[in-house]
């Protein structure tokens, strides 16, 4: 249980970062540049993507087994309920990638070879396909210019 509360805790925005800048999107920046860029990168989202991978992986056993897919999941709806509360999205809801985010956690997403389980090897692959997805306009980092639109 502690380890759900952990992963709750790290999958929310940094309020400090994403409140009162006025600046769409600085909330997801501050909370997935691993880098400390000022943007996030593919290799940002990899390495922020890990970290969420570890962190679901209770047992360490380097694979998300359906009883850790069922922690994630409700991680993920206890932050989309949070996203939807006016002025604690910090950037993931309004025009941000945060649905695109927290539907790149499912096993739909992830599940590659649809055993049933995510290995970490799958979850990695996954982030390749996500970032696309969260570049709105293309140029190969995500930052201010990709929110808003």
């Amino acid at each position: 249980m502690k380890l759900a509360i952990l992963a709750a805790a790290l999958l929310l925005p940094l309020p400090a970062l994403a409140q009162g800048t006025g600046t769409p999107g600085a909330g997801f920046i501050a909370e997935w540049d691993m880098s400390g860029t000022g943007a996030v990168t593919p290799a940002d989202v990899a390495a922020r993507r890990a970290t969420l991978f570890e962190m679901f992986d209770l047992d360490g056993s380097g694979v998300l087994e359906p009883s850790e897919q069922t922690v994630m999941a409700r991680t993920i709806a206890d932050r989309e309920a949070l996203d939807r509360e006016p002025g604690k999205g910090g950037g993931h809801a309004a025009n941000g990638p945060g649905k695109i985010i927290h539907d790149a956690m499912t096993l739909a997403f992830n599940d590659s070879d649809g055993d049933g389980q995510i290995t970490a090897a799958e979850f990695a692959a996954a982030s390749d396909r996500l970032f696309p997805m969260i570049d709105r306009n293309g140029d190969g980092v995500v930052d201010t210019a990709d929110f808003g639109r």
